[in-house]
């Protein structure tokens, strides 16, 4: 399983390779922050959001790589709208529009939780639900933070 999350992460990373250029040109200010962003996107039917926000999140906002980094959140009422743009703050909707034309968008869409991670207005990590949480953007997180748990 953890061999299929990170082959896909590396396909949907070379897929969008040749559109990061024009990305970053659309990427607005708000999103080009110094530290790295995590976006993280749930709804609220989603048990599996429910988990994350119970024992992973208080994890994580306990960790010194919290500090470090800036958390944005979007929350919809359901799995659908989670994927509307009018769920997305202005900032952010390219990286939805950058996810949704990408091939782990297409096969995972509603997969939930989601998170990104942004660095200098760019994706660098992408993964879906807890076990992607916990196998690949929280170390991801720890070392771009130089942190530990």
């Amino acid at each position: 399983m953890v061999l299929r999350r990170l082959v896909m992460a590396a396909l949907a990373m070379a897929a969008a390779m040749p559109c990061v250029p024009v990305v970053e040109a659309q990427t607005p200010a708000a999103t080009q922050s110094a530290r790295p962003v995590l976006v993280l996107v749930c709804h609220k039917q989603s048990e599996a959001c429910q988990t994350w926000h119970s024992q992973w999140q208080p994890l994580f906002a306990g960790s010194p790589a919290y500090k470090m980094i800036d958390v944005r959140t979007i929350d919809a009422p359901t799995a659908k709208g989670m994927m509307q743009p009018a769920a997305w703050p202005g900032d952010l909707r390219w990286l939805l529009d950058t996810f949704l034309m990408s091939q782990q968008g297409t096969w995972e869409e509603y997969e939930t939780p989601r998170f990104f991670l942004l660095q200098n207005g760019s994706v660098t990590a992408s993964t879906a639900g807890n076990n992607g949480w916990r196998e690949f953007m929280w170390p991801t997180i720890l070392d771009v933070t130089n942190t530990k748990p």
